[in-house]
Parts: C-alpha cells; sequence; structure tokens
C-alpha cells in the first residue's frame, strides 16, 4: 500500500434499505432491484464525474474529486430513485441511503483504502431511507456553494473509529424532487367532520357520517377513496386543504361539520379542489336529528354530481349505491355501534353489539348491522374477551344473514374469510372470501392486509409482500397498515424493514400496543436488546392482560441470554392461569421458548382442543422454533392442514 498513490477525494457510499432481508424472501425480486438500481444510478455518477471504484453486495462505492460534485450526484440519485417509484409497482419499490466524507485516500490497483473509505462506510447508515448523510468536513466544503439546507445529527460514534464523527444529514424537503406526489383528479379524502355542538356524546353522528361517506363513494369504480385511517390523521388539523391533497395525493378533499341543539341538526359540507383552492360545491342543511339518514344519501349523491367534470372526457360517474337502510332510527343505532367499536375495549365493543343487534331487529335486512354485529363478536373471541369458539360462532350465522342479504358487501366477505382461517383453519375458503372481498373492494387496505397475514401463514412470502404494497399505498397513514406490515416483515426476517413500519405506526399512536410489542422483538433481533426489551414492556404496560405480549417478552429475555427473567414471566403466567383469561397457547410458547419441549406440547394441545384462533400462526410464530422437528409439532401442523 505503500506505494499507492495518495490524494484528496471525497467517497460516497450507496445502500439499497432492506436487500438482505428482501433476497431471503424473494431472490429472484432482489436480483431484478439490484440490477435496475445499478442502471439508475451509474449514468448519474457519470454525470457527475464520479468514478465507480467497487460494488460490495448491493452497495457502491464511488470517488468524486470533488465533494461539490459528491453531495449534487447525491441528490440527482434520491430524485431519480424517487421519480422512478412513483411510475413502479409498490412492491418493485426501492430506496437508498448514501453517505459521504472527504479526504486523504490512497488509491492502489484501482481501488481506495484509508481512513476517509472507512468513515464514509460508517456514517451511510446513519441516512434515513432515502436519505443523505455527510461528514463536517464535507459540510463545510459545501454549505455556501449548493441552495440546499442541512441539519446536524451531532457528534456520533462510529464502530472502530476512536472519536466521535460530527454529521449532517441533508433535510428530506430538499431531497424531494418535484412533483412527487401527485394529487390525482380522481382521488377524494372525505376528511373527518367536526363536531361543532356542545355535547361530546354527539361525536358519534360526526364520525358516523364520515364513515358512511366514505365506504358510500369507496364503491363507486372510477373514485379512489382515501381510507378512513388516513384522513383520521386530519381531525382537528390546521392544515390547508391543498396540504392535505398534497400530502395525500387527492385531488379532491370533502370536508364539513355537524351541530346538533334542541333536536335539530345543522350539517355543512364544501367539496375542494385542492390544486386550485376550488370550492366545487358547498351546502347546508338543517333538519331533524334522525334525518341524518337522508342527508348522507345527499351529500353523496351531490359530491357524485359535482365530480362529473373532474373525470376524464367520455366517462360518466356512477350513481352513488343505494341506503344500506330505509330505517332513521337503525341508522342511528348503527353509527352509534360504529363509534364503540373503534374504541376497542371489552365493554365498548360489547355495547357496539347491543346496539348493531338493536338495528337488526328494526331492519331486519339491513346487511352492514349483521356484519358489525359478527365482528364485535370476532374481536371479544379472537383477544380472549369471551372463550374464541363463542365469539365465533356468534359471528357465524350472523356473516351468512349479511351476506344472503348483500353477497356485494366486502366487509362481510372479509369477516367471512377470518372465521374460515381463525376458526375453521379452512385455508382454501378463508382465501376465497378474501379474494371475493377484494373483488368487490380492491381498494380496500384492509382486505389486502387480512389476505397478507393469510399468505405469510401459509409462507407464500412473496404474495404477501404484493398484498402488504397494495395496502401500505393506499393506506400509508393508517397504523393497523404500519402494523400489519412491520409485523409481516418481523416473521420474515426484514427486521429493518419491519422496524422502519412500527416506528412509523407509533409516530402515528404512541399508544399502540402492538406496535410497540412487535418493534421490541425486531429491535431484539438485530442485537439491540435492552432498547427491545424496553418496547415490550411498554405494549405490556399498554395492555397487561394481553397474554401474548408476555409470552413474547419470555421470547425476547430467553434467546437474549436472560433465561431466569424468562422463567419469572412464566411463573407469573402461571399462577394467574384459571382466574385470569389466558390463551393456552401462550403458555405453550413460553414453555417452548425455555426449551421445555414436554409441557409446550401439552399446552399446545390444549389451544387445539379449544380450537385456538393463533394457531394460523403456527408455522411462522418463533416461540415454537425448537419444536419444528418433533414428530408431535408435525402432527400437529397436519391437523391444522399447515403441515
Amino acid at each position: 500500500m505503500s506505494q499507492g498513490q495518495r490524494r484528496l477525494a471525497a467517497i460516497m457510499f450507496t445502500d439499497m434499505v432492506g436487500y438482505t432481508s428482501l433476497t431471503q424472501s424473494s431472490e429472484r425480486l432482489a436480483l431484478e432491484l439490484l440490477e435496475e438500481h445499478r442502471a439508475l444510478v451509474r449514468p448519474i455518477i457519470l454525470r457527475h464525474n464520479g468514478e465507480e471504484i467497487k460494488t460490495i453486495g448491493d452497495a457502491l462505492l464511488v470517488e468524486f474529486v470533488s465533494a461539490l460534485e459528491a453531495v449534487d450526484c447525491a441528490c440527482d440519485i434520491q430524485e431519480a430513485v424517487a421519480r422512478r417509484n412513483l411510475e413502479a409497482a409498490p412492491v418493485k419499490r426501492f430506496r437508498l441511503r448514501i453517505g459521504i466524507h472527504a479526504g486523504d485516500v490512497i488509491r492502489v490497483a484501482g481501488d481506495v483504502y484509508g481512513d476517509t473509505v472507512n468513515l464514509a462506510s460508517r456514517i451511510e447508515p446513519l441516512a434515513e431511507p432515502g436519505g443523505v448523510v455527510v461528514s463536517s468536513q464535507v459540510y463545510e466544503d459545501v454549505r455556501n456553494k449548493v441552495g440546499l439546507a442541512f441539519q446536524s445529527m451531532g457528534e456520533q460514534r462510529l464502530k472502530n473509529v476512536d472519536l466521535p464523527v460530527l454529521v449532517y444529514r441533508l433535510e428530506q424537503s430538499a431531497q424531494r424532487p418535484p412533483g412527487v406526489v401527485q394529487q390525482e383528479r380522481r382521488r377524494i379524502a372525505v376528511l373527518p367532520f367536526l363536531n361543532y355542538g356542545s355535547d361530546r356524546g354527539d361525536d358519534y353522528l360526526a364520525d358516523g357520517l364520515t364513515e358512511e361517506l366514505i365506504l358510500s363513494l369507496s364503491r363507486l369504480p372510477r373514485l379512489k377513496v382515501i381510507p378512513r385511517t388516513s384522513v383520521n390523521a386530519y381531525k382537528g388539523s390546521n392544515k390547508t386543504t391543498s396540504q392535505i391533497g398534497s400530502e395525500l395525493g387527492a385531488g379532491i378533499v370533502l370536508e364539513g361539520s355537524i351541530r346538533k341543539a334542541s333536536g335539530k341538526l345543522r350539517v355543512t359540507v364544501q367539496l375542494v379542489d385542492t390544486t386550485s383552492d376550488e370550492c366545487l360545491w358547498s351546502d347546508s342543511y338543517d333538519r331533524e336529528a334522525n334525518d341524518i339518514l337522508s342527508v348522507q344519501q345527499d351529500i353523496a349523491e351531490k359530491t357524485v354530481e359535482a365530480l362529473r367534470p373532474q373525470l376524464e372526457s367520455g366517462e360518466q360517474a356512477s350513481p352513488p349505491p343505494g341506503r344500506i337502510t330505509d330505517n332513521p332510527r337503525a341508522f342511528l343505532l348503527y353509527l352509534q355501534g360504529r363509534y364503540h367499536l373503534t374504541r376497542h375495549s371489552e365493554a365498548e365493543v360489547g355495547k357496539a353489539a347491543e346496539l348493531f343487534d338493536q338495528a337488526t331487529k328494526l331492519d331486519p335486512r339491513f346487511a352492514s348491522a349483521f356484519a358489525m354485529c359478527a365482528q364485535c363478536h370476532m374481536f371479544l373471541g379472537f383477544y380472549g374477551f369471551i372463550p374464541p369458539s363463542e365469539g365465533f360462532e356468534r359471528a357465524r350465522p350472523l356473516l351468512g344473514r349479511a351476506i344472503e342479504l348483500d353477497d356485494g358487501l366486502a366487509l362481510a366477505h372479509m369477516l367471512m374469510g377470518r372465521l374460515r382461517m381463525d376458526r375453521d383453519w379452512d385455508w382454501a375458503a378463508a382465501e376465497a372470501e378474501f379474494k371475493r372481498a377484494l373483488e368487490i373492494s380492491p381498494d380496500s387496505s384492509e382486505a389486502h392486509y387480512r389476505y397478507a397475514l393469510l399468505l405469510n401463514d401459509l409462507q407464500r412470502n412473496s404474495e404477501s409482500l404484493e398484498e402488504l404494497a397494495a395496502a401500505e399505498e393506499l393506506d400509508p397513514l393508517s397504523v393497523a397498515v404500519n402494523q400489519v406490515s412491520g409485523s409481516i416483515m418481523y416473521f420474515m426476517g426484514r427486521n429493518e424493514d419491519a422496524i422502519e413500519r412500527l416506528e412509523r405506526a407509533i409516530e402515528m399512536d404512541a399508544r399502540a400496543a402492538f406496535a410497540h410489542n412487535n418493534l421490541g422483538l425486531a429491535l431484539c433481533k438485530e442485537g439491540k436488546v435492552d432498547t427491545g426489551l424496553s418496547e415490550i414492556r411498554k405494549a405490556i404496560e399498554l395492555d397487561p392482560n394481553n397474554a401474548m405480549f408476555r409470552a413474547d417478552l419470555c421470547y425476547a429475555l430467553s434467546t437474549s441470554g436472560k433465561s431466569e427473567e424468562a422463567r419469572d414471566v412464566l411463573s407469573q403466567t402461571a399462577r394467574e392461569f384459571g382466574s385470569t383469561r389466558i390463551p393456552p397457547i401462550a403458555v405453550a410458547g413460553m414453555h417452548a421458548c425455555l426449551g421445555e419441549k414436554e409441557e409446550a406440547i401439552e399446552w399446545l394441545e390444549k389451544a387445539y382442543a379449544e380450537h385456538s384462533p393463533y394457531f394460523a400462526s403456527l408455522r411462522v410464530e418463533k416461540w415454537f422454533d425448537c419444536l419444528r422437528a418433533d414428530p408431535r409439532f408435525e402432527s400437529l401442523l397436519r391437523r391444522v392442514a399447515l403441515g
């Protein structure tokens, strides 16, 4: 090396986010994206006078004479990737991290060596997906020469580097190419209606009207309606309609308010073009409080009429579907039921079931109320508030009645898919129901991620990833979508991707216990044990009665060399069994984590006897890794048609 050429240079490292995990789930797709990445990036490097020194797996090591050229090149690369992702199918999108450092290098036989190269490789992982980070040396060279904004990340301790290094990141807004978010003319966001009344007990009217308008407009084939879970992020927001439209890619926003007083109801609504801030239509309604059903129908009809000019020439807007019920009182009970169901506690969901049941008695042909009542019973059974068999068997005739009344009700088919999956262990029937739900409602993010869960349980990973990508594209701001996506990534071993999505879910809802729990598992797998255990304990703090979280804590402790602490978790759970509703499969998982195979098999048999809905995940659940080769475990898998 002493004979090499020594010189000053800027060194850039690029790296594809989550590439290693992707190769484990779909090697063909990983190689395809790697080639696309290189074909896209290499001409940009040449245009900025960079020299590609070598590839290191999915990473590129590039040398520049000038730090300014390196930063300009990095920005152009990230912009090109962002533009490319706009046109790519969700499953074929990729993102890069880029790190740049400048200093002394030694050039030997076409390769480069030295601390500068090492430091550039160490700071690159500090970049966010789609981001660029630079050392203080690069920052000082370029800060007065480029119209870009940098933000200090402070001094960072880097592996194999003695002293802390001051690092800066290029602000994301500076990297975003013009037009990355394109507001589609037929993509509409129904913002949460505001309750301006003095009684917070009337919130159900505002929330229910929002939900029903979303569902009604979603059934129109030529409109793309943003799901409720994404628009809920804007409840009470001060953002303008143009800002919201830009963030959601929605060309149209429907917003409104409700005020109830002395039995009277005033509803105001307006439809806005987010690209021009033009009001396309507005109206106000002064009605009796129980007339909310006709108001909802009228708003949907006038929205469709106002959107006719927004469609491509030659197309016609379909009329909105008919009323889900003709009984105003049943509709009010239905809206109240939806409101209580979203609270997700045993008492609230039980109250919701009563309200939906009352609605069906007032209108025996109210298919949506039958389906929602079934959903309440399935929720109570799945989460152990009542025995699983009781919850699912209560739901079965209700779903059958809903489908009999309205075979075009996507929710009923999706719930039937869950019943076939979690209760019947009939994987083919479950898949048929999910496909039917998606045939009816292809823009249902929940149907996509529920189907992805089934495909993950069956270890059809590439298909599961495709369904996840569809759900993420349809509903990127959904806590549920990000929780499920992160969890499936964890089961596939794609821990970096899992961490990214689960952290995003927690940013949206700090009380999302499921996200905290699975984030902890993924962090432990990445060697960040203390942080991971803290996240799992946070989940238990948020949901202390969830025995599945305790089983995950036991697993994380045992795989981190903390067997005594893991045994304490099992002992505490064993003491509570009988007095508290604890799924036998959770106890089985704890024994398996501790290597107690006999006890694990015994508790698995108990779970099988009660037809545990958690058996659907038996092939992928990591608790049972030590049992994979045990003939008794293989027999269990065969008995539930997973072997």
